[in-house]
């Protein structure tokens, strides 16, 4: 017979390089076996290709040892690439359709575990192939099971190879059903049998052997002696040892190998044995727990002048498992079964777990359960016993008896005996399971009529999900609630602004207590009109009818009526009419709130039925109504709305507010009641502002504050920050800028660069106004001197410096450790001075510049400015103390107003580099000493970094850095809202200070910084990681939602743009402001 060998060996030869295209392999494969049908008959074809092809994988499977070694990425391509050629053979019928699984079935048993994890890559892989016309529990199918059940045996449930166990288990879940599956492994083995162990006496042994030379008759009498003798002496204790011995341990027989229980005498000698055993582990039990009885006795006892045992090496131990063993000796039994130990309790737990087990086990096979689990396809579990009656009657009070004594033991019994019971509940319940060959639980798939066909939940779902995907409409309650954001909207911000009653005040608070009201009134209406479609308008019409009704013959009615023309849809709101006589108090008064007053329906302003706001106005809610009439608009065209409670309560507040405002304005302001208008309240507020305006001017004849400009006072003006701020100051062209400094860690050219760069930035028809805000009054004075402060403020007068942005302080963390009261004494004693001198020049708006130490450790990250203060360093804490400091004051006296603004990292300098950071001395924060590195002004070679066993993502600390810019603008923001109209405060509030946070809200680590200025500067960074720095802490990221939500504030700069500008400022400026 012509072997086929030529035609594989030139098969092999023509294959390209692996990983060989799929088509081309069959191709290559169809042509050789097209050649090879000549003379063979197709039997033989098959198995010569089939001992062809597994001979050309096991002899690439011999050589994996070396191979590995060599090149395993090598080895595993080739070898898959002969798995590929067997395959498609068998895709091309020229093998068995079992040909490929007997080969990965002998391969697998061949390789070691990381072979077989590659092998079974390309099951995962050729799967589709592999199962393609395969029927469960036939042919390859069977194949394939038991390849794979053989491979998890192979396999640790633990370690490395658990998720190579998954990757099995999870392809034979998408393989074979659940019940194939569990069906196979009804058919395998019980496990080793238990070979018996029995304890001999080896004196009476070797006694035996040296008498085994006399004759037979004389031995066998002798034993007859020896026997009567034995029958008469009782046992000794060694000998119970030993017949305990063995009583306990041919107990493990039958549980190793239940079918023994066929042989008729099993069962017996089974019951017996137990019998035997079950009194000595109770007393063994009873005993331990006596034990521990009087341990807890001893307790009360007087004290015994011994060293006690450790109690935590007792617990320690006690929590240990001891498995039962192989005992070679009955004392080792002794000593497990006896309570001389702390193993003897888990040693008889688990030797009556297994007797549950068997006991268990049994009772499957009594004539009822048997008939409900019998059949021919189970033959396996099969055997020929049957419990009878009686038999099955001893076996339940077996059982009720172990597992009393189960919860006997000590410690948790019970807890132990009611865990046993439902693990051995749940195996019940699968065995009956298996038992009735896997029945099916699955539910059928969920289906619906759709246009006359079947279509599956993902069908039908298929639009309700499409729609889940689209972006969510904005929800029409920004707060959440209607309650809710009906009082923010109404200027309440916190729970004492809710608590706080109405108290007497000036003008302006009356004027916000009538904006309020006027805010209610605009939100009921928006409501009102919302849900009028047509049929609610034609409602409204109809039941506004009787109000518009002719006035009687007389010609004359009690209220004159005033409608006015409107637009179909709108409809007037319902306005308190004053009374015709006139205020005792003053004519431009109204009446008291208690005086009768009427309501005029036809006397309405007209409100639009659309979703836009009414706009209502403070000084026109207590105005009289003109009581001259119009002429009315056709009824046609009117559509009113009934008279709403609500909206009537509203107006009646608001003439109440005016009413009281006016009376407590009648005394000193009288003179502007004639200015006014009718009760125009917001109209008196404003000429009461203008006079003590001017009242301000003549008292400060020298001074510069104008309605143009503002006079504001930064302390620290020529420092890094400083300068910024003055910059941003500038640009609104409304402030003129006070600066004082001291220039301890300033230059005072800084403010002449600043205001150069401002007047650069003006327009070509810039005014003299313009012009002047450019301007900086610069004061050398240090602030731990109040004489110093105290001139500066008198230059100006009383109220001629409308605010205060206080920067100056000290500020190095690791310096601050060092000098604690240096710090104590500027930082907290300057700003004590600062507010007292500014309260005796009636200044009392200040901007506070404030850090995010004061949060120390964070128990939150982004961190919110409700985190508690707990500052870790004493720069830190000083800023804490000043906050606290000036809240105080501003809960003193509602007079004062402050923002207090806690900065995350400033970085990076104006972009056209005329100004920046340049320090004395050697810089203390990170980015100015790395550009002083790359500029060479700095001796260090390497850069020292405190910590890299942080917990952040790189183990360095994590800063939030943001653009020297953006916060210089978050200052103007903040000193915007110290204004009268601010609306960051409540009126109510029993002070007016708030804190802010000042970040971009994304953190970066001490190593992305290296990074970010080695790609600005192009310097090679080197560090050296040191010890942590007191004081430091692993993350500082704000939280700036409120800033941005109540002050408009945002960041929007990078970490590149920072670090360019920095570059760009230090390359231009290589001695600071020295040298440009």
């Amino acid at each position: 017979m012509v072997s086929l060998k030529p035609h594989l060996t030139a098969l092999l030869k023509s294959l390209p390089p692996s990983p060989v295209d799929q088509q081309n392999l069959d191709e290559l494969v169809k042509k050789t076996i097209v050649q090879s049908k000549n003379g063979f008959s197709p039997e033989n074809r098959k198995l010569q290709w089939e001992y062809l092809l597994k001979d050309d994988i096991f002899q690439l499977a011999t050589s994996e040892g070396v191979e590995i070694k060599r090149d395993a990425d090598k080895y595993y391509t080739e070898l898959c690439g002969k798995l590929d050629l067997t395959l498609t053979f068998t895709e091309q019928d020229a093998c068995e359709a079992t040909f490929p699984f007997t080969v990965l079935q002998d391969l697998l048993e061949t390789q070691t575990i990381t072979s077989c994890s590659r092998i079974f890559s390309w099951i995962e892989s050729r799967s589709a192939r592999l199962t393609k016309d395969m029927v469960p529990q036939k042919g390859k199918a069977l194949i394939l099971l038991r390849t794979l059940n053989d491979l998890l045996r192979r396999l640790s449930k633990m370690g490395t190879t658990t998720i190579f166990c998954g990757r099995i288990l999870t392809f034979l879940s998408g393989v074979f059903p659940l019940g194939e599956r569990s069906g196979v492994n009804l058919r395998g083995e019980y496990g080793p049998t238990w070979e018996g162990v029995r304890f001999l006496d080896k004196t009476k042994h070797e006694n035996s052997e040296k008498g085994g030379s006399k004759g037979s008759e004389g031995k066998a009498e002798a034993d007859d002696d020896k026997m009567q003798v034995d029958d008469k002496k009782p046992q000794t204790l060694q000998e119970k040892k030993e017949e305990f011995y063995n009583t306990f341990w041919s107990l493990q027989l039958p549980f190793s190998k239940p079918p023994l229980f066929a042989n008729k005498d099993t069962f017996p000698d089974f019951k017996e044995a137990l019998n035997k055993v079950m009194p000595i582990i109770k007393e063994a039990t009873a005993k331990e727990r006596a034990m521990m009885g009087s341990r807890s006795a001893a307790v009360g006892a007087p004290p015994v002048l011994k060293r006690k045992r450790d109690t935590s090496e007792e617990e320690n131990n006690s929590n240990e498992y001891f498995f039962a063993k192989f005992l070679t000796s009955p004392d080792l039994l002794d000593l497990e079964a006896s309570s001389q130990s702390i193993a003897d309790t888990h040693f008889r737990r688990q030797f009556l777990f297994q007797l549950l087990i068997l006991l268990n086990h049994l009772l499957c096979f009594t004539a009822t359960a048997k008939a409900g689990w019998t059949t021919p396809r189970n033959r396996s579990l099969h055997m020929d016993f049957t419990l009878e009656e009686p038999d099955a009657q001893w076996v339940q009070e077996s059982l009720a008896k172990v597992f009393e004594e189960l919860r006997q033991t000590t410690p948790n019994g019970r807890v132990f005996a009611d865990t046993v019971h439902a693990i051995l509940e749940r195996e019940r319940n699968w065995v009956k399971w298996k038992n009735e060959l896997c029945t099916p639980f699955d539910k059928e798939p969920w289906v619906e009529d759709a246009a006359g066909q079947k279509a599956g939940l993902f069908d039908v779902t298929q639009s309700i999900r499409t729609e889940m995907r689209l972006p969510p409409q904005e929800w029409k309650w920004n707060l959440g609630t209607p309650a809710l954001t009906e009082i923010w909207e109404m200027g309440y911000r916190n729970l004492q602004d809710l608590e706080n009653p109405v108290g007497p005040g000036d003008v302006k608070d009356f004027v916000k207590k009538i904006k309020l009201e006027d805010a209610r009134i605009s939100n009921r209406k928006n409501n009102l009109e919302k849900p009028a479609p047509a049929k609610m308008r034609q409602a409204a019409a109809k039941s506004v009818t009787p109000h518009l009704a002719q006035t009687p013959a007389t010609g004359k009615s009690d209220v004159s009526t005033n409608l006015s023309e409107t637009n179909e849809g709108t409809l007037a709101a319902p306005r308190p009419i004053m009374s015709s006589v006139n205020s005792l108090l003053h004519p431009s008064l109204p009446p008291k709130p208690t005086s009768p007053s009427k309501l005029a329906s036809s006397s309405q302003e007209p409100v639009k039925l659309d979703t836009a706001p009414a706009a209502t106005s403070a000084g026109a809610a207590s105005a009289p109504v003109s009581a001259t009439a119009s002429t009315a608009a056709p009824f046609s065209t009117l559509v009113a709305l009934p008279i709403d409670p609500e909206i009537i309560k509203c107006e009646d507040n608001k003439q109440r507010w005016s009413w009281l405002a006016l009376r407590a304005a009648r005394d000193q302001h009288l003179q502007h009641f004639g200015k006014i208008g009718t009760g125009d309240i917001e109209a008196l507020a404003q000429e009461i502002e203008k006079e003590e305006r001017s009242l301000k001017c003549e008292d400060n004849p020298n001074g510069l504050a104008t309605e143009e400009h503002q006079n504001v006072l930064v302390t620290g003006g020529a420092g890094y920050i400083g300068t910024h701020v003055i910059y941003e100051l500038q640009k609104t062209r409304k402030y003129k800028v006070i600066s004082i400094d001291n220039h301890h860690n300033s230059f005072p050219a800084a403010l002449t660069r600043v205001s150069a760069l401002s007047q650069s930035e003006l327009p070509t028809n810039a005014t003299e106004t313009d012009n002047k805000s450019t301007e900086i009054e610069a004061h050398k004075c240090d602030l731990t001197k109040p004489d110093e402060i105290r001139a500066v403020f008198a230059k100006y007068g009383k109220g001629g410096i409308w605010g205060v942005i206080h920067i100056a302080a000290y500020k190095a963390v690791g310096e601050s450790t060092e000098i604690p009261l240096t710090y104590y004494a500027n930082n907290v004693g300057a700003t004590v001075s600062l507010l007292q001198i500014m309260g005796e020049y009636e200044c009392t708006r200040i901007v506070y510049s404030s850090s995010a130490t004061v949060y120390g450790t964070p128990p939150l990250v982004p961190i919110p400015e409700s985190t508690r203060l707990q500052a870790d360093s004493p720069y830190g804490k000083t800023k804490v103390m000043s906050e606290t400091i000036i809240d105080d004051l501003c809960h003193s006296d509602k007079k004062w107003r402050a923002v207090s603004l806690r900065y995350f990292n400033p970085a990076g300098a104006h972009p056209s580099g005329l100004i920046g950071e340049e320090p004395r001395g050697r810089p203390g924060n990170l980015l100015p000493l790395l550009a002083h590195m790359a500029a060479g002004r700095v001796n260090d070679a390497t850069l020292k970094v405190f910590g890299n066993d942080y917990p952040t993502p790189d183990g360095t600390c994590v800063r939030d850095y943001l653009h020297i810019i953006d916060l210089a603008s978050g200052h103007v923001l903040a000193l915007d809202a110290l204004s009268d109209d601010s609306k960051i405060f409540n009126p109510e509030a029993s002070a007016f200070f708030k804190a802010y946070n000042l970040g971009k809200g994304k953190g970066v680590s001490v190593l992305q910084i290296i990074d970010a200025m080695r790609k600005a500067t192009g310097f090679d960074y080197k560090y050296e990681i040191i010890g942590r720095r007191r004081g430091d802490v692993p993350d500082l990221t704000a939280d700036p939602a409120l800033a941005e939500k109540e002050l408009g504030f945002k960041a929007p700069a990078d970490l590149e743009t920072m670090c360019h500008d920095l570059w760009n400022w230090q390359s231009k400026n290589r001695n600071g402001y020295g040298e440009q």
